[in-house]
Parts: C-alpha cells; structure tokens; sequence
C-alpha cells in the first residue's frame, strides 16, 4: 500500500501570488530602455533642424550675394546633394540608436532570463531536499487508511486541498 502525496506551492484557495512586484521591476527595466531611446532620437532631431537652420541661413546670405542667376542656382543644387547626403546621415544614425537599443533590451532579458533560471533552479533544489525530507522511507504508517495509488493533494502546511482519489 502506497500513497502519494502532492503538495501545492501556495494555497489554492484563489489568493494572488506576489509576482506583481517582480513583473513591474521587469516591465520598468524595458520602459527605461525605450524613454532612453526616444530621449536620444530627439537629441538627435533637435540637433539635425538646428543644423538645417543655420546652414539654410547661410545658403540664403550666399544666394543673396551671388549676381548671376547661374550661380545661385549652382549653389540651390549642391544644397540638394548635401541635404541628401545629410538624410543618409540622419537615418543612419537613427539606425544605429535603434540597433543599441534592442542590443540593449536583449541583454537585459537574457541576464533575466539567466536570473530566472538560477532562481529557479535553487528553488527546485530546495523543494527536492524538502519533499525528500518529508516523504517517509518506508512506506505509509498501517494505521493511515491509505489504499494502494491512493494520492492526497495537500498545501504547505498539510491542509487537505481535496479529498483522497484514486489513481
């Protein structure tokens, strides 16, 4: 005659689990993340419109000054070519933030996954070692009423969750 006992993590009585703390932690970590990726393209922005500004300033005080219509239209078609070659700039700096940022947000999920892990293979360790402390060696006492593949779900504190079933 054998039982078998399974014990639950935590009540099944519908209370919540804390994990709203370590989620929200989690969560926040992705959140900085991407507050710090907007920060940088709008540094990034603010710098590019400063910078359009003064050199179309410039253009048009040069464009002023230029007595022929030729040279002044010379001068309109190598800003087009600049401004191109600006645009390629702008995005690929903008590619390179987003790059940084999802190397970024990689890493952190790998180190928590990695955390995680390690969490949870010390706590399966430990609950090996506490139900190998718990079930006994040699077999249910003879006074206990258990049948054979006879299974008990009980809670940490040996509370009955559910009647006696068998397999």
């Amino acid at each position: 005659m054998a039982e078998s006992i399974i014990v639950l993590p935590h009540s099944a009585s519908g209370e919540e689990s804390a994990q709203t703390p370590w989620l929200t932690a989690e969560m926040s970590e992705l959140v900085q993340i991407c507050v710090g990726t907007a920060q940088r393209i709008a540094e990034l922005n603010s710098r590019a419109i400063d910078t359009t500004i003064d050199e179309q300033r410039a253009v048009a005080l040069e464009a002023a000054d230029e007595r022929s219509p030729f040279a002044a239209w010379r001068l309109q078609a190598s800003l087009a070519l600049a401004g191109t070659a600006k645009a390629a700039a702008y995005w690929r700096h903008v590619n390179e933030i987003m790059v940084d940022a999802v190397i970024e947000a990689v890493n952190e999920t790998e180190g928590r996954l990695n955390r995680n892990f390690v969490a949870l293979s010390a706590a399966l360790g430990d609950a090996a070692t506490d139900v190998s402390s718990i079930v006994p060696a040699s077999g249910p006492p003879a006074d206990s009423g258990a049948k054979e593949n006879e299974v008990r779900i009980v809670d940490p504190r040996g509370d009955a969750l559910a009647p006696r079933r068998s397999e």
